[in-house]
């Protein structure tokens, strides 16, 4: 793929991962007002978490990246790469569902002990709850973990579409479960037989797809073995790197049970927000980069430095205001959203405050995404491994320290500190064990370039946002609650913003501003 490809397919990718995540948002206004914020959805959270974490770190992330690379590498030439594709995905399903079905039986049986590991500060009642919850969830996990495989075949010749539309449909019917749940005043139960008809829709959607691009499940023979054997070498590895998101999240959540109902609620809720911009840019980029990587690898190894650094500018480029924008409007976003009966203003409060935590890390949580990739493409499991092992320690002994300093603010720090650290770490084995070329000069001089174009822009933009706030309290006075404090915020707040961007955007090359992919 050119970068043209790269762009276009990327830009494909994120707006469906945007319209995932918009549908994320209303998902997560809805079960604000269904759930609020104390034993109820501290329970529903605490359940959906553990098959939602196996589906992060055994499918999604893991397989992608394992699968993906492996299958370049043996279909590399050959005319008869579906075969091939097909004998390989015929063993994988065997080996990773098998285990998985055990895996879901054990997680059934033993559901005390697993709700005891995911929120060992619950109560007993609390907990009770969660194993009633977590039972009616256990097999969503098969469902996305089949996707996941059959999305990594389709991913390898380079379609995306439908493995970026897969979480759209599970929203979709998360939405529509909620949408039930409130007007009915159905139990929390309804919505989690949702969620498992979301996971069993979308695996539907995949095998469908699978097919028609001429896939199949096709005889095992010696070559599929070997293969196996190869994609196993790198699928332990990866999974943990790739899913230290989720580990950490797991730590977070599992601290978090200590604390005040509605704690371990409102950590995930930040955790979400921070997630809309990391999945609609960086893991849509960093999921289009994965094959082309491991082409260029094969081909130019010398060329991922370059691609790298400009990967790096392009993340900053985008992440650097949504950052600020995101810090800027965390009180609002659950103050308009969330702010009620069940959601009261200190939990509010309190929201603010971890959203902002763990949106200072938003930039490295991004780049170590397209870092884990450059690593996978060349083979090296090892490092990231290490790398995220590091990262998971660091966060399982500050978070218990900075939360009796800061409560749930904390967890916040310590996941965006220990991101930081993995960040660091995977730069300098890259520059000393691979020879990578960092371009520390031009990057400081695109750093300076672009600090000065926030500097001139960021002051004017809040003016603006001032100026309309001061019209809006002047000039309409009954619209005052609803436009400043209720969702019609959103109506004019969103489009400032957006202009913002644009100007940004626009204006770059005047400030010498020089981005690859965008150039």
């Amino acid at each position: 793929m050119n970068k043209s490809s790269i762009l276009k397919k990327t830009s494909q990718v994120g707006l469906l991962t945007l319209l995932s995540r918009g549908l994320g948002l209303i998902r997560e206004y809805l079960l604000g007002r269904y759930l609020g914020a104390g034993m109820l959805s501290d329970a529903f959270f605490a359940a959906y978490k553990i098959p939602n974490f196996l589906r992060k770190i055994f499918a999604e992330g893991a397989l992608s990246s394992s699968f993906v690379p492996t299958i370049v590498a043996i279909i590399k030439g050959k005319k008869n790469a579906k075969e091939l594709t097909s004998r390989l995905m015929t063993l994988s399903f065997i080996a990773f569902e098998g285990t998985l079905i055990v895996l879901c039986l054990l997680m059934y049986l033993l559901a005390d002990w697993v709700v005891y590991f995911a929120a060992p500060g619950f109560s007993p009642e609390k907990a009770a709850f969660t194993i009633s919850l977590l039972r009616i969830m256990t097999p969503f996990v098969i469902f996305i973990s089949s996707s996941a495989l059959l999305a990594g075949a389709m991913q390898s010749i380079n379609h995306f579409f439908v493995p970026a539309f897969g979480p759209v449909l599970l929203n979709i019917i998360f939405v529509g479960g909620l949408l039930l749940g409130i007007a009915y005043n159905l139990p929390v139960e309804y919505l989690c037989y949702a969620v498992l008809l979301g996971g069993l829709v979308n695996f539907l959607l995949h095998i469908l797809v699978y097919w028609r691009f001429g896939f199949k499940f096709s005889p095992i023979d010696r070559e599929a073995v070997n293969n196996f054997k190869q994609l196993l070498t790198k699928f332990f590895p990866i999974m943990f790197g790739m899913s230290i998101m989720e580990i950490n999240l797991w730590v977070d959540t599992s601290f978090a049970s200590y604390l005040a109902d509605g704690s371990l609620s409102i950590v995930r809720y930040a955790s979400r927000f921070v997630g809309i911009p990391l999945g609609v840019f960086a893991v849509a980029f960093a999921t289009i980069l994965l094959p082309h990587f491991s082409r260029i690898n094969a081909y130019a190894p010398k060329r991922l430095s370059f691609y790298l650094y400009e990967a790096t500018k392009f993340i900053f480029w985008v992440m650097a205001p949504i950052t600020i924008i995101l810090a800027f409007d965390a009180g609002q976003i659950f103050r308009t959203l969330f702010l009620s009966s069940k959601f009261p203003l200190d939990k509010v409060l309190q929201a603010q405050s971890v959203l902002i935590a763990f949106t200072l890390g938003l930039f490295f949580y991004s780049i170590n995404k397209i870092l884990l990739n450059i690593y996978y493409s060349k083979q090296d499991t090892r490092i990231p491994t290490v790398t995220s092992i590091i990262s998971a320690i660091i966060n399982l002994i500050l978070s218990p320290t900075l939360m009796y300093i800061f409560k749930a603010t904390g967890i916040g720090l310590a996941t965006t500190i220990s991101a930081i650290i993995q960040t660091g770490l995977l730069f300098y084995f890259l520059r000393t064990r691979h020879n990578f070329e960092l371009f520390k000069l031009p990057a400081l001089k695109f750093l300076k370039q672009y600090c000065w174009q926030l500097t001139i822009f960021m002051p004017l933009f809040w003016g603006i946002h001032w100026s309309v706030k001061q019209l809006i309290i002047n000039f309409m006075p009954l619209s005052t609650n609803f436009l400043l404090h209720g969702v019609g915020y959103w109506l004019w707040d969103l489009p400032v913003m957006g202009c913002m961007f644009l100007v940004i955007y626009l204006t770059r090359k005047r400030f010498g501003l020089r981005i690859y992919f965008l150039d």
